[in-house]
């Protein structure tokens, strides 16, 4: 695995608790946007299977993960 997706997954894990329930899923954006823009994010399709549900929600949001799949299909068969 990347370093940089490990160290994205022990922060998170390190302070998930710290964040109340409702604001997870943000601070879990705001994380994963910081990351991106100061690591090397290679390969975090790849691991997102392994994100906890706020993790895993924010790097797809972020990165849009499987958005674009069916409107591929559906543009090919216009």
């Amino acid at each position: 695995m990347n370093p940089d997706l490990q160290l994205l997954i022990s922060v998170w894990d390190s302070m998930k608790n710290y964040v109340q329930k409702k604001d997870k899923i943000e601070a879990a954006e705001h994380l994963v946007r910081v990351f991106d823009e100061e690591c090397d994010m290679n390969g975090i399709e790849d691991e997102a299977h392994t994100f906890d549900g706020a993790l895993k929600t924010a790097v797809v949001g972020h990165y849009g993960f499987g958005e674009d799949e069916d409107e591929d299909y559906d543009e090919e068969w216009d």
